[in-house]
């Protein structure tokens, strides 16, 4: 795609284009886990890149459907911008859907440039690396994790100590392995298993069910020998892991305990499964009584007002439920619910139209995700639903080996 120029155009010349294009790769993911004003910024610099390659060198004339469709929730941000038009919580959100486009065309330019197992080993090295943060805290302090995980809580992790993010960003890493081909199969399988086992020690519900969505997909991979056998190893393994490690056994107990603890006349942040299925409650009330539609920015406003009226005695700490189509129904209305999850779906539909089976995996999975948690609200959760599946998406490799 790019050419050797003269040196009045060194910035354009092949060798200085994949040191900048790396090197905002790098940056962008030290941003993910260490500073959400980095990753802003980076974002930012992917914009500025894209046009000004754009200008100079105009992108292949082959159109690909998810580029398009990256552009879609700029468009779908309106059905709950109308509403409160001047208000800062509604820009926020649009923020955060401007990575979609950033991630896609951003993916589409590395590509164009760099090979793509290059950037989806670079994407696993930061992953492995970030992961040494929790596994050395849990060493050096085994008793205080015990503890944290018998009382619902996770080992300390970057991103913001956000462990649900990062476990879904060592999904992502799974995925990469799983589907594509960024190593040799003698190195590549140890890594899918580690991985794994990561995910599992770390125990984050929403990463095993992730996982679970992920290994379903393992006996129709053409590119992992052995798939069968491999498929049975792994299983046999999660079967295990309740003997193998504590924080396993700790979560599913916490887990249960959670669930014994439910009142649903009384909200309690101290149960974090109580607490979501209280607040999901309050938006389906607010729902009932007609009270959506409200715009983005008038989401927390509404949950608000309803958990004063049914918790009148409980202070409300979050403004949102937890749940994306209970969010979209109270920003946007049904309108704005169904076209949202017509876009969701798509790439399900492309993906098994194209033989992209990783792009249908990870599709289905951050789909399931928001059937417990509002990610796709929120700057990692965005994030890591668009950049994995342009990983993805524009790697012609995927399981056609």
């Amino acid at each position: 795609m790019f050419k050797k120029t003269t040196n009045r155009n060194f910035l354009w010349q092949q060798p200085t284009i994949h040191c900048l294009l790396t090197g905002l790769f790098v940056l962008m993911l030290l941003g993910l886990l260490f500073s959400r004003a980095l990753l802003s910024i980076s974002m930012a610099v992917w914009l500025i890149t894209i046009i000004a390659f754009r200008l100079q060198h105009p992108f292949p004339k082959e159109k690909h459907p998810l580029l398009y469709w990256s552009l879609i929730p700029l468009v779908l941000f309106v059905v709950g911008a109308w509403q409160l038009p001047f208000q800062k919580d509604t820009y926020d959100f649009l923020l955060n859907l401007c990575t979609y486009p950033i991630a896609f065309f951003a993916v589409h330019l590395l590509y164009a440039s760099i090979d793509g197992n290059k950037i989806i080993r670079i994407w696993i090295v930061v992953a492995f690396l970030s992961s040494i943060y929790p596994l050395s805290w849990y060493a050096t302090h085994f008793q205080e994790a015990v503890i944290k995980y018998g009382s619902g809580q996770s080992m300390p992790v970057w991103m913001d100590q956000d462990h649900i993010r990062y476990s879904i960003f060592l999904c992502s890493t799974f995925a990469l392995l799983l589907f594509h081909y960024p190593f040799s199969n003698k190195f590549r399988l140890p890594v899918v298993v580690a991985t794994f086992l990561l995910i599992v020690f770390l125990s984050v519900r929403t990463a095993w069910i992730i996982l679970a969505i992920m290994l379903l997909f393992i006996p129709f991979l053409k590119i992992i020998p052995y798939r069968k056998w491999l498929t049975v190893g792994i299983i046999a393994i999660a079967c295990c892991s309740y003997f193998i490690f504590p924080t396993v056994q700790k979560k599913i107990a916490y887990t249960l305990y959670d669930w014994q603890q439910f009142k649903p006349s009384v909200f309690n942040s101290n149960y974090s499964d109580g607490a979501r299925r209280n607040l999901n409650y309050i938006a389906v009330e607010a729902i009932q009584h007609k009270s959506y539609n409200v715009g983005w920015a008038g989401v927390a406003p509404t949950m608000q007002q309803y958990g004063e009226k049914y918790f009148p005695r409980q202070t409300l700490k979050f403004g949102w439920p937890f749940n994306q189509w209970l969010f979209w129904l109270l920003g946007s209305g049904w309108l704005g619910v169904l076209l949202w999850t017509i876009w969701l779906l798509y790439p399900i539909v492309w993906g098994l139209q194209q033989q992209q089976l990783g792009v249908v995996a990870w599709s289905l999975a951050i789909t399931a995700s928001c059937l417990v948690e509002s990610n796709l609200n929120f700057q990692f959760g965005v994030f890591l639903h668009a950049w994995p599946l342009a990983l993805m998406a524009f790697n012609h490799q995927d399981n056609k080996r």
